[in-house]
């Protein structure tokens, strides 16, 4: 099920491209990130998680071509960027919280 902000127009026809997109790892990630839309800052995602550059990180994402050898995660690292993904919505969920409880003032 679509993930993001966007309208869809042909929801059916999108959610059966996804679910072929989503079924291996690699299009899972590219996904996850399509669909958050630059929620997720990659610059800091790559320094904190991973001790890599914004560019080391994109390029695993996009599969790109780097002196001849296509960039690709590590099974680790896509067990690391799934723990990251789960770090940052437990960070979230936490401060969510704290609004909630915190006075109108």
């Amino acid at each position: 099920m679509y993930q993001g902000k966007r309208k869809i127009m042909r929801q059916d026809e999108y959610n059966e491209r996804r679910k072929e997109i989503i079924s291996t790892k690699g299009g899972a990630v590219w996904n996850a990130f399509t669909e958050l839309e630059n929620l997720i800052n990659k610059s800091a995602l790559a320094q904190q998680y991973f001790g890599k550059s914004q560019s080391w990180l994109s390029q695993r994402i996009h599969g790109c071509t780097v002196m001849k050898k296509e960039m690709a995660f590590k099974p680790e690292e896509y067990r690391l960027l799934a723990d990251s993904f789960r770090d940052i919505a437990r960070r979230l969920q936490a401060h969510a919280d704290e609004i909630d409880a915190a006075s109108d003032e």
